[in-house]
């Protein structure tokens, strides 16, 4: 017996405004993964390590260059060597296997340079005499980063985990120049520079590290860390041909950390 028209109609009606119901009452087919487990969400840490690969090799080129034969075989220059580097950091989970990181952080970056020189300008007896210099170029490096973090193991149920992300970096070197120079046949003084730079520089970095939970609430943990960056210095240089001149080098900050710390979770 078929159904009149109305009443086919109204049965109609009634699937249609079924079928909605029935998917919400059905479960999705990608269920919500929450963050839940012993390991609290946030932490601080503290962190020490040591960074390489930062230079100032425009700067000693230049300077190289200044000095004539065969005073430049009696020179030695030493590029930035490899510098203690202190963090604080900042981890929130965002899900059980992301999160977002902020540290601050400063490394200390020394370089010396030693050797002979012709002055450029003669002393009081008329002649150039030869001098002995000492140049120190060193830069407080403090860093501000913001990064995304992505663990390869939940937090909630694994001591141990292993983690990889990246993000952006800001600079904040103050860089210091001191060079003094001395009379190699008297002795005595015969120049003093001491000169400072503060800036802000932008810059970027890629993390990879490993953490593990001694307790729910302490980890330890040991990172690699690779930033990109660099600076501007500037010196008023006396040169061979055109007297005093204001000379800018790029200073780099592009190097390799290697960090252990310890993290506290809340």
């Amino acid at each position: 017996m078929k159904l009149p028209r109305f009443a086919t109609s109204v049965v109609f009606s009634l699937v249609v405004l079924l079928l909605p119901t029935a998917e919400l009452l059905a479960d999705p087919i990608l269920k919500p993964k929450k963050y839940h487990g012993p390991i609290p969400k946030r932490s601080l840490a503290l962190a020490l390590g040591f960074i390489a690969g930062p230079d100032n090799e425009e700067m000693y080129g230049f300077l190289d260059r200044q000095i004539a034969q065969p005073l430049l075989s009696q020179l030695r220059t030493d590029d930035f060597e490899s510098s203690l580097a202190i963090d604080a950091i900042y981890t929130h989970k965002l899900h059980p296997n992301f999160a977002f990181r902020g540290k601050t952080g400063v490394a200390f970056l020394r370089s010396t340079s030693k050797g002979n020189v012709v002055a450029s300008e003669p002393d009081t007896s008329g002649l150039a005499p030869l001098l002995e210099f000492k140049r120190d170029f060193d830069v407080y490096l403090f860093s501000l980063e913001a990064s995304g973090l992505y663990y390869f193991q939940d937090a909630s149920v694994s001591e141990f985990q292993t983690y990889f992300g990246g993000g952006f970096s800001f600079f904040f070197p103050l860089a210091q120049w001191q060079e003094s120079t001395v009379n190699t046949e008297t002795g005595q003084p015969f120049s003093n520079v001491d000169e400072s730079e503060f800036s802000a520089e932008p810059g970027v970095h890629g993390v990879l590290g490993a953490l593990y939970h001694v307790r729910n609430t302490t980890a330890l943990f040991l990172e690699g860390r690779y930033q990109i960056g660099q600076s501007k210095f500037a010196l008023d240089l006396p040169t061979q041909t055109a007297g005093i001149q204001r000379i800018n080098f790029d200073v780099e900050y592009t190097g390799f950390l290697l960090t252990v710390g310890y993290a506290r979770f809340f």
